[in-house]
């Protein structure tokens, strides 16, 4: 059983979203020691995945889950096999644009990855019970590649059984997570977004629309996800100065931010190409495996 137990879901939520000190309350691992499998009874065959040699970094929030790796194409075809073998009924593996990087729970380090592994159970799992919520907190692992660098895209072999997504398709998914009834799913969907794919635009559109949200917590989230966009965010800024017209005090301070972030950003042009290059890529490459 795991250590840190709190007794109801808003500790978790609280916890997320607190500054790094607070992700303390947590548990992560350096390296890849062999991790307890009695913490992963809810997913069976999922071992030889969590606890493969290539695996860097694992941390866990109440449920919310990561396993993080550092490998080549090689290594992570052999990974991509022994998640086609889970006796898990969905095998979802999520092919985006890379570079990517972690840092740990008090950001004393920062380290590169390849893939990673999300698995949702505990307190967190309760979420994808509320209205939208399954679309965010997913009720299925997921693997998540990062393509560039290492993992070359033409020499990655899917296994049978593998659903393929990419960017457009979680887009699809976390965008119906901000029009849910609940709140916590509604806020939390708009730094899912954005995280996503900062170039969005569709996603901006969308996330900006909840500055108007009846719910304070949502604008909050909303307003601090626009910042996750940096320079693309620009067209946002009249609709945040207008957000501003508000008693709340942390409202207006994370609005304030997120202005003086987006007005000091960098122009971002030349990755912005680089992405839409490698997303123009895995597309044609995922419409391949359909054909085979």
């Amino acid at each position: 059983m795991r250590q840190f137990c709190f007794n109801s879901l808003g500790m978790l939520l609280t916890l997320c979203s607190l500054a790094s000190h607070a992700w303390a309350l947590g548990e992560e691992d350096f390296g890849n020691k062999p991790l307890n499998a009695a913490n992963f009874r809810d997913w069976p065959g999922i071992m030889p995945v969590v606890n493969h040699q290539s695996r860097i970094y694992h941390r866990w929030i109440n449920g919310n889950e990561h396993c993080f790796y550092h490998g080549d194409t090689e290594t992570l075809n052999d990974v991509l096999q022994k998640f086609a073998a889970t006796e898990e009924k969905v095998h979802e593996v999520v092919l985006r644009p890379g570079p990517a990087k972690v840092s740990s729970f008090r950001k004393t380090q920062t380290m590169d990855f390849n893939w990673s592994l999300h698995l949702v159970g505990g307190i967190a799992r309760a979420m994808s019970q509320k209205d939208q919520g399954s679309l965010i907190w997913n009720k299925h692992p997921i693997l998540t590649v990062y393509v560039g660098g290492a993992i070359q895209l033409d020499k990655i072999k899917i296994p049978q059984g593998i659903n393929l997504l990419q960017l457009a398709d979680l887009e699809q998914r976390y965008s119906q997570g901000l029009t849910s009834t609940d709140t916590t799913v509604r806020g939390w969907s708009t730094g899912q977004l954005a995280k996503l794919d900062p170039y969005s635009k569709p996603s901006l559109e969308a996330i900006a629309k909840l500055l108007q949200d009846k719910e304070i917590w949502v604008r909050r989230n909303a307003a601090g996800a626009l910042a996750t966009f940096g320079k693309q965010a620009e067209p946002a800024l009249p609709a945040l100065r207008d957000a501003l017209n508000t008693n709340d005090e942390q409202l207006q301070t994370r609005i304030q931010e997120t202005i003086k972030t987006i007005e000091k950003a960098p122009d971002r042009s030349t990755e912005e190409k680089q992405h839409r290059q490698t997303l123009d890529k895995i597309s044609q490459f995922c419409k391949s495996q359909k054909k085979d």
